[in-house]
């Protein structure tokens, strides 16, 4: 069993990992050749949209909570990634067209690029976290991977520390092709991969997290969106490569 520490380690560990994927911003921004002005900017509206993504995490969760059994809600700091996600972009993007794409040259293709790498790196400090925290845990097992927790009762598949080995994996192949390969699909290999694992091992979770979809949990419809706007992505990345290339003919 994993001893209780006394601290909730999932929001000291998210903040580090924003921290962390700022820090790779400013790495990249200067390979690139970005003027430090416009990188600050950049990175002033990610730490917005970071603190945004906290807050609708909080908000999404609550939903879920409220739709499920409106009779029985209350209020509750839970946390859905999603639902942080969703949030922080809608709030970069809103921050882009009000003032950003104004004051700065065209960036937001560089951004894109760079988020595909950094999102899950934060995302899976933050789900070491979880795993420490013991929430987002999976159902019941006897296999020798299972883990009790002291927020379970019996041994649980620690479906926290896959997603974590798995978020870190991802990032570091991302990194990889972002800063040795200057790819421009790092986007797309993200949502494509996380929603296809994030829709599978939702079959594996066994903490209860609301719902408002019969069949499958919230999770699991975005990450089916997930997938969807990856192949959407991927399109339009495709036909603007063609476009470029006729163009260059």
């Amino acid at each position: 069993m994993l001893p209780d520490i006394g601290i909730d380690l999932y929001p000291i560990l998210l903040v580090i990992g924003v921290i962390l994927s700022c820090v790779i911003l400013e790495f990249y921004f200067k390979k690139i050749g970005m003027k430090k002005g416009v990188s600050t900017n950049i990175e002033l509206a990610v730490t917005i949209s970071a603190i945004a993504g906290i807050i609708f995490a909080i908000l999404f969760q609550n939903l879920y909570d409220f739709i499920e059994n409106p009779k029985e809600y209350h209020w509750t700091f839970a946390m859905t990634f999603f639902g942080g996600l969703i949030g922080g972009g809608l709030t970069f993007f809103l921050q882009y067209f009000l003032y950003l794409k104004k004051k700065n040259p065209p960036f937001l293709k560089e951004v894109v690029k760079v988020a595909g790498a950094c999102i899950p790196l934060a995302h899976g400090i933050g789900r070491i976290g979880c795993f420490l925290d013991g929430c987002c845990y999976g159902i019941e097992t006897d296999s020798i991977l299972g883990i009790k927790f002291t927020t379970t009762e019996t041994k649980v598949w620690p479906t926290n520390l896959f997603e974590a080995i798995f978020l870190l994996i991802l990032s570091a192949i991302l990194l990889y092709l972002l800063f040795k390969k200057q790819s421009d699909f790092t986007m797309v290999i993200y949502l494509l991969s996380y929603g296809i694992f994030r829709f599978l091992i939702e079959f594996l979770r066994g903490d209860h997290r609301g719902s408002f979809i019969p069949g499958i949990s919230p999770s699991q419809f975005w990450a089916i969106l997930f997938f969807l706007g990856g192949v959407v992505y991927l399109i339009l990345l495709l036909v603007q490569k063609k476009r470029a290339k006729e163009k260059t003919v």
